[in-house]
């Protein structure tokens, strides 16, 4: 029987209150569905109802397993727990307040759990657990206690990799180096500690102990450009060729820029970004050999791209402005200057970059359509007219413009040119979420131009009379 099938029979014969039978239908399908949550649960619940409580307890546990966020599992296994297992209820209470949001106060039921048990196995999975609370809510010195007693009871490889990485986040390298020396010893054959190590020594300029722990030839060519040997790291360069790597051509750049040739570093970067066209370390060595070269605009217009990758745009924005004093008549740097504007909301700033690209670019549409905007939210109607008549010209199906076009014709009470762009919006995007508001708006501007005409011709009228009296 498939397993809907076995599921449906056995909530038939609960319904009709058989618990003894549907209980042996699930039970005898455990091995065939004891990956199926729904299962487990059903028969948990069953189990419970006979006063199965030993079996309740295993249906309940492999519900975790197979659901670890299941709220009635721990829900449950919390009353079964309190009075027969210390260490495991603590241990699921704090699960079950984690689930609940309630992360912080995992942290004293992991405590206790700790000090409701002998058991060594149950003490570290107690403090691995305390320790990734301690991360989570961002304890961070926590976390590494509860990591370096860890080691001190067991060793574990993937233990000392993650101590690293958390005195890496506290900027603490001298420690995260000691964790990883002492990882090495304990685990001589694992290459990844064996790199991370290396890797470390190399920012800390120690050279020598970056080789002797590099266990590739690109840590190697590294370690050996950092420290001079050039023709060395050449050799091994020539001897790693791999042209589907992108470090393969950033140390290639490198070398280059090592022995002053900077034409032929040029070049490897441009192999270098095509195949990771966003690493900042691409834009970081461009601005580099700008700065050999003499050129601040493009050192700086680099440095610019190199932050933004990195999304650190305060100092982004500071190296575009730099690249833009050196040289005002250069279109990249204002371009990238107006995306972090618009990003941040810097009006003002805005409208002066926008003008700065108007008139180097006057058909550019990014600063006619931001000009355009910017007077609009000005309320200077008339000038953003000017510019959104300028983008329709340039471009009559960007229909966004036929929009904001009405709208400001609006504003200016010239209804007949409102209504025609409007018309000519939803022309173009006749599904677009406003398409009936703006529909009803047109309607009404119908009905004040009929009664506008109809009072007019009523005066014309009345003046008539006037004229025919005064004529006898």
């Amino acid at each position: 029987m498939a397993s809907n099938g076995i599921l449906e029979h056995a909530q038939m014969l609960i319904d009709e209150e058989q618990y003894e039978k549907a209980y042996e239908i699930l039970t005898g399908a455990y091995n065939e569905m004891k990956e199926n949550a729904e299962y487990l649960e059903k028969t948990a619940l069953l189990a419970k109802t006979l006063e199965k409580n030993n079996d309740a307890v295993k249906y309940w546990e492999d519900l975790v397993s197979v659901n670890p966020n299941s709220l009635v599992a721990y829900s449950e296994l919390l009353d079964i727990y309190e009075n027969k297992d210390k260490y495991k209820y603590f241990v699921t209470r704090a699960k079950y307040k984690i689930l609940n949001e309630k992360v912080t106060q995992a942290v004293d039921d992991y405590k206790k759990a700790i000090n409701s048990t002998q058991e060594e196995k149950e003490i570290i999975n107690a403090r691995f657990l305390l320790a990734k609370v301690y991360e989570t809510i961002g304890k961070t010195q926590n976390a590494i206690d509860e990591y370096l007693r860890i080691i001190e009871a067991d060793d574990d490889m993937a233990i000392y990799y993650k101590l690293a990485d958390l005195y890496c986040t506290m900027n603490d390298r001298y420690s995260a180096i000691n964790i990883l020396e002492r990882g090495v010893k304990a685990f001589p054959n694992v290459d990844e500690l064996s790199e991370y190590l290396s890797i470390l020594y190399l920012k800390e300029g120690e050279y020598d102990k970056s080789l002797q722990y590099a266990r590739n030839n690109y840590q190697r060519v590294k370690a050996n450009l950092m420290k001079g040997n050039n023709e060395e790291a050449l050799k091994l360069l020539e001897s790693s060729k791999d042209e589907t790597n992108a470090n393969y051509f950033a140390l290639y750049a490198e070398y280059y820029y090592n022995t002053k040739n900077f034409n032929k570093c040029s070049e490897y970067i441009d192999k270098f970004a095509q195949l990771s066209p966003q690493n900042p370390l691409v834009y970081q060595m461009r601005a580099l050999v700008c700065d050999e070269n003499n050129d601040p605009y493009g050192y700086h217009y680099n440095m610019g791209r190199c932050y933004s990758y990195k999304e650190d745009y305060e100092l982004a924005l500071a190296e575009y402005l730099n690249a833009h004093r050196v040289n005002s008549s250069k279109i990249e740097a204002v371009k990238e200057i107006i995306k972090i504007n618009e990003a941040s909301g810097d009006k003002t700033s805005l409208m002066e970059f926008y003008e700065k690209l108007n008139r180097l670019e006057p058909d550019n549409i990014i600063a006619l359509k931001g000009l355009g905007d910017v007077y609009a939210d000005m309320y200077e109607f008339s000038t953003a007219v000017q510019y959104y008549e300028k983008v329709i010209k340039l471009n009559n199906s960007d229909y966004d413009i036929f929009k904001k076009l009405g709208f400001c014709y609006e504003k200016l009470h010239k209804t007949a040119l409102a209504k025609e762009n409007y018309e000519k919006y939803l022309n173009k995007a006749p599904l677009s979420p406003d398409s009936e508001k703006l529909k009803e708006k047109i309607s009404k501007m119908v009905i004040n131009s009929d009664n506008s005409k109809e009072a007019e011709n009523e005066e014309e009228g009345f003046i008539d009379k006037i004229m025919r009296l005064f004529g006898k």
